[in-house]
């Protein structure tokens, strides 16, 4: 789904060395490595832990609810 928000998350390709913003993960994301943003915060989470799908998933359900209100 395309964001529809200037605030909603979406996949970039990141630039720099970061962490992903799931508690207790230990995989780094590394420059060149798609993630999952949320902008608001400027949390990332990873597509190699499987972190970004998870939070990718969640939105898009998050948003059918939103949708069908």
């Amino acid at each position: 789904m395309r964001h529809r928000f200037k605030s909603d998350p979406k996949w970039i390709t990141t630039r720099y060395p970061a962490r992903c913003a799931k508690p207790d993960c230990e995989v780094p994301i590394t420059p060149g490595q798609r993630a999952f943003h949320y902008p608001e915060d400027r949390s990332l989470y990873g597509s190699r832990c499987g972190h970004g799908k998870e939070a990718a998933r969640d939105f898009d359900a998050h948003r059918v609810d939103e949708d069908g209100y």
